[in-house]
C-alpha cells in the first residue's frame, strides 16, 4: 500500500511539473506546527467555587492546517485557511491556597478568510496575510482530583457560548522547488475575541504548498 501511494504521488508530482507556472492560480497547502496561546485570565476573577483557577497559563499545543488560495493576479489573490489545534496538559493554580490541578485544555477548529499579498523572487515567494474568521471549541466536563485531594469540575462552555470571532495577521513564504511543489512556512498572529477576556496566539507551521 505504502508503495502504491508512494508511486501515485510520485506520478502527479511529475504531471504538475510539466505545466507552465504562469497558468498556476490556485494553491492548496498542507501544514503542521505549533500553536502557542499566550496566558490569560486574572487572579481578580477569582471566584470560589465558581472559578476558582482564573488564570490559564501559556502553553503550546500543536496544531494542523489546510488551506486553498486563488491568486486573481500574480501578487495579489484570496485564500480560505482551516486549522485544527490539539489539546495539551496545563497546570491551573487557585490563587486562595495554592492547590493545583492538572488538566486538558480544549481542541480548537479556526477556519479564516484572508487576503494575501506575495511577491515573486524566481522559487523565492515571500506573502503577507490578513484575515478574518471564526474559532469553535471542542470541549469536555472534566472530572479531576486536585494536589491536595479535592474533587474538580470543569465545565466546559455551553454548546451556544463555543464559537468566537477572531482576526488574523501574518507572513510567510514558499520556496518551490519545482514549478508547481514547494515548501512552505507560516507564521501567523490570531486575536479570538472571547467573554470574558480574548485569546491571543501566534502559530508557526510548515508544509507542502501545491499549485494548480
Amino acid at each position: 500500500m505504502k508503495k502504491a501511494i508512494f508511486g501515485i504521488s510520485m506520478v502527479i508530482v511529475l504531471l504538475l511539473s510539466m505545466v507552465d507556472a504562469e497558468d498556476l492560480k490556485t494553491y492548496f497547502t498542507l501544514t503542521g506546527g505549533v500553536n502557542h496561546h499566550f496566558e490569560y485570565g486574572s487572579v481578580d476573577d477569582y471566584l470560589p467555587g465558581e472559578n476558582s483557577f482564573p488564570v490559564m497559563p501559556a502553553h503550546t499545543p500543536f496544531s494542523f492546517g489546510l488551506s486553498f488560495a486563488y491568486f486573481f493576479t500574480p501578487s495579489l489573490g484570496l485564500e480560505v485557511d482551516g486549522r485544527m489545534t490539539s489539546s495539551s496538559q496545563v497546570i491551573l493554580t487557585d490563587p486562595s491556597d495554592l492547590d493545583t490541578v492538572e488538566v486538558d485544555t480544549a481542541r480548537h477548529f479556526s477556519l479564516t478568510f484572508s487576503v494575501v499579498y506575495q511577491r515573486l523572487f524566481g522559487r523565492f515567494n515571500p506573502y503577507l496575510a490578513l484575515g478574518a474568521g471564526f474559532d469553535r471549541l471542542s470541549a469536555e466536563n472534566q472530572i479531576l482530583e486536585s494536589t491536595y485531594g479535592y474533587e474538580i469540575v470543569m465545565q466546559a462552555p455551553p454548546e451556544g457560548e463555543r464559537m468566537d470571532f477572531t482576526l488574523g495577521a501574518g507572513a510567510g513564504m514558499n520556496y518551490f522547488i519545482l514549478k508547481n511543489v514547494g515548501l512552505r512556512l507560516d507564521l501567523r498572529y490570531f486575536i479570538i475575541f472571547d467573554d470574558p477576556q480574548n485569546v491571543k496566539t501566534v502559530s508557526l507551521k510548515a508544509g507542502l504548498c501545491f499549485r494548480l
